[in-house]
């Protein structure tokens, strides 16, 4: 099935309001806060979808508790603090991500409104009873202006009851029920899909057809954390006439346990239920538990007639404390049909060992988020964790047919009431195979401009990448990214930067020596930007200055980058489905062809987390190639120049290895190569006439010793 991306649930959270766009996608950001503090962000793609992006308010407690549902065309993102008040206070709209993104004003500060529902969370808690007290005395409600009211029923509605006993066995009074109809998506309005429960029962008005019930209970302690949580699911019934069905918490008698080859201490976790009916849109229900929650579902044996369903549960696990690597593992197992028994044994051929360094000149706090997503799904997306910085850790991925991972890494935290990513890199989705070993470097010294590259096979369209530099005719596109590392996929944060940071930028387009355009790039990530040229054959040029200044940057603060290329006019060229030129009014446009751009990666010897290398003799691997996808012409040479001051430069010997790779060795000694930054200067060209010329300043650290 094709992924279609209308996601709430890339959730990169930590980033305060600005997403790190799609691989090579120069779209604008739009951002919203959520009633209860959540900082929620919108990117659009290639084909028009939106991708969501959520920060908790908070880190733990239910307010850290996140739920996404998607209720046939809107996305909401729910935090537990909020989930006992809906209709009984709390108008789902509230949460309503689309229309706070068109500019719905909010009937509350979510300053004071947040910390205000927790505590009220937290009282109701230890009373036994929400709704009518404190916040909601005297039935207050709070919804968005102009919410939109119940369509009124066109056919002989049934009342279906779900009834319900808690997890402590008593008729529930808490908990969220829902009800979907299995034959149209469409069929039952959004504010007949959800309802809670009071004295056992949640009722529903609907028409005769088939359905599926999912009632969704938890506990919480005194201080209002969560301590478990349960889904109790009838997946698939009739209705002909009035209905009861029974959702009981105790039918969630499987707990998800996972079984894995190292030991490892649950550390996150979360379900996924998705019901899709014949047609029209599927309901989801995606319950992010959050820290060390147990969940537990209830199994089902009969597959599914109508419709489709798949579920599964994904966790975090980490090492132990103690000596030695730290590792995790980052799980999910889908079902498809019914909902299995939740004990997973995880065995070596299920995980690929990925080896993982996070470099970082200062030691900081960051963020990491990796998220799965599998083919059937209709959104998706985990929470970012923190991660101590520098670090070496390894990371036990699952890998299975239709699961693709993105994510990102942030080198800090920003301050502020949404603090965000900063300082990283976020990659292209790719997959895992099971029982392999690879290695990620991410913001691996020296940090320069690069283009986007597809991880995906280049024939699988469930995601789309912008190539650098694309033609289409006589009209050229630039998509280059800043401080992007050396790792294939991972591109860089670009011009964005947080208030303390000085960011600068500059680009210029030429056509035989003659400036066609310049300007300051302005869309906070990359240099992006389109021109006419003339036909040619001619030789473009490109220049790109980036400089990143501030209190969290001392490596890689600046470079100066330009290419020259021979281009002419392009006609009848079309990329593969993984790739695209520009968003188009029926989907993504592949009709244009990839500009010779040369790239370049680097590999210094000997380099450590920090981004520092042990005085004396310095070594670098330097690897020339193309733009992906481009006509590129063999690498024929390269040169290497590194200088301690900025100013005055040295050559290095290089030495070709062969298929565009070289090794350039810096003649020093210790005692001048000492507590020093290294700035370098390469240049190279292929056998077309190709060339590029890139300085990067304080590409990285000599250590004293």
């Amino acid at each position: 099935m094709r992924r279609t991306l209308s996601v709430l649930g890339v959730v990169l959270a930590g980033l305060g309001g600005i997403a790190p766009p799609q691989a090579g996608a120069a779209v604008p950001t739009t951002s919203a806060t959520l009633i209860t503090g959540e900082r929620v962000s919108v990117r659009t793609t290639a084909d028009g979808r939106s991708l969501f992006e959520v920060r908790p308010a908070a880190e733990k407690g239910m307010a850290r508790t996140l739920v996404h549902l998607r209720l046939g065309d809107r996305d909401y993102e729910v935090p537990g603090t909020a989930l006992p008040y809906l209709g009984r206070g709390l108008d789902l709209s509230l949460f309503d991500i689309g229309a706070l993104l068109a500019g719905a004003p909010l009937p509350a500060d979510p300053a004071t409104f947040g910390p205000a529902l927790a505590k009220q969370f937290k009282e109701d808690n230890a009373r036994g009873h929400f709704g009518g007290q404190g916040l909601f005395a005297g039935g207050a409600r709070f919804a968005l202006p102009g919410a939109r009211p119940a369509v009124q029923p066109r056919s002989v509605m049934r009342t279906v009851s779900l009834d319900a006993n808690d997890i402590a066995g008593k008729p529930a009074d808490t908990g969220v029920a829902f009800l979907y109809n299995t034959d149209d998506g469409n069929l039952l309005d959004f504010n007949e899909s959800v309802n809670y429960f009071s004295g056992g029962t949640a009722k529903f008005s609907a028409p005769d057809g088939n359905y599926s019930a999912l009632g969704v209970f938890w506990t919480a302690d005194a201080d209002g954390n969560a301590t478990e949580v349960r889904f109790s699911a009838q997946p698939e019934f009739a209705v002909k006439a009035d209905k009861t069905v029974r959702v009981d918490a105790s039918r969630a008698s499987s707990k998800l346990t996972w079984t894995t080859p190292r030991p490892a201490l649950l550390d996150d976790t979360g379900f996924f239920f998705r019901r899709a009916a014949t047609t029209g849109p599927a309901l989801l229900v995606d319950f992010d538990a959050g820290p060390g929650v147990p969940i537990s579902v209830s199994p089902t044996a009969v597959p599914v007639r109508t419709g489709a369903l798949q579920t599964y549960p994904y966790s975090r696990l980490v090492s132990p404390p103690g000596p030695g690597t730290p590792y995790e593992y980052v799980l999910q197992k889908a079902s498809t049909g019914t909902i299995p028994q939740q004990r997973y044994m995880i065995t070596a051929k299920d995980v690929a060992a990925v080896d993982a360094t996070y470099f970082s000149e200062y030691s900081s706090l960051g963020l990491r988020q990796r998220s799965g997503m599998f083919s059937f799904e209709d959104s998706g997306g985990r929470v970012s964790h923190p991660i101590q910085l520098p670090r070496k850790q390894t990371e036990y991925v699952s890998a299975a047919p239709g699961l693709s991972w993105f994510g990102g890494f942030s080198k800090y935290v920003l301050p502020g009431p949404f603090p965000g990513w900063a300082g990283g890199q976020y990659e292209s989705f790719h997959i895992y195979q099971g029982g392999s070993s690879v290695t990620e470097d991410w913001n691996r010294f020296p940090l320069h401009p690069t283009g986007a590259v597809a991880l995906l096979p280049l024939t699988d369209a469930a995601m789309f990448t912008q190539p650098g530099a694309t033609r289409a005719g006589d009209l050229v596109r630039i998509a280059i990214t800043p401080f992007s590392d050396n790792q294939p996929g991972h591109s860089g944060f670009g011009f964005y930067g947080e208030s303390r940071d000085t960011m600068t930028g500059y680009y210029r387009l030429t056509q035989d020596g003659t400036t066609l355009a310049e300007g300051t790039p302005s869309g906070g990530f990359e240099a992006g930007f389109e021109q006419e040229v003339a036909p040619g054959p001619a030789t473009l040029g490109l220049t790109i200055d980036a400089g990143r200044t501030g209190p969290m940057y001392h490596q890689s603060t600046a470079s100066h980058t330009e290419w020259t290329w021979k281009s002419q006019h392009v006609e009848g060229a079309t990329l593969p489905a993984a790739l695209y030129c520009a968003r188009g009014d029926n989907g993504p446009d592949r009709s244009c062809a990839v500009e010779p751009l040369l790239s370049l990666g680097y590999a210094v010897g000997g380099l450590r987390p920090d981004g520092s290398t042990p005085s004396g003799p310095q070594g670098l691997d330097l690897t020339v190639g193309h733009l992906q996808q481009s006509a590129g012409s063999p690498v024929t040479a390269a040169t290497v120049q590194y200088s301690t001051d900025g100013t005055t430069w040295q050559d290095a010997t290089v030495t070709p290895r062969g298929d565009g790779v070289f090794h350039a060795g810096f003649p020093t000694t210790t005692d001048t190569f000492r507590g020093i930054d290294v700035s370098l200067r390469v240049t190279a060209s292929d056998a077309a006439g190709a060339t590029i010329a890139e300085t990067i300043t304080a590409a990285y650290h000599v250590y004293a010793s």
